[in-house]
């Protein structure tokens, strides 16, 4: 599996996985000025088209407690 990371100047990230039948995509996206979310996508790509298969908008205080959990399980310093 190959792995590139890509971000914008708009305010996306993405993180493509390519695999034995296409692209999995992370597509992080900071939402317009004053909203403070940030809106998560998990995309598959089979080469035909790029379909959302989840996604999720999380606003600030959701994302810090995220971390905080994170922090608690080990995962991030």
């Amino acid at each position: 599996m190959h792995s590139t990371f890509q971000a914008s100047d708009s305010g996306q990230a993405v993180i493509q996985n390519a695999t034995a039948i296409g692209h999995e995509k992370l597509v992080v996206t900071l939402q317009t000025e004053g909203s403070s979310s940030l809106e998560f996508q998990i995309r598959e790509d089979t080469g035909s088209q790029d379909v959302v298969s989840s996604s999720i908008t999380i606003n600030q205080e959701c994302l810090q407690a995220l971390v905080q959990w994170l922090r608690q399980q080990g995962a991030v310093d």
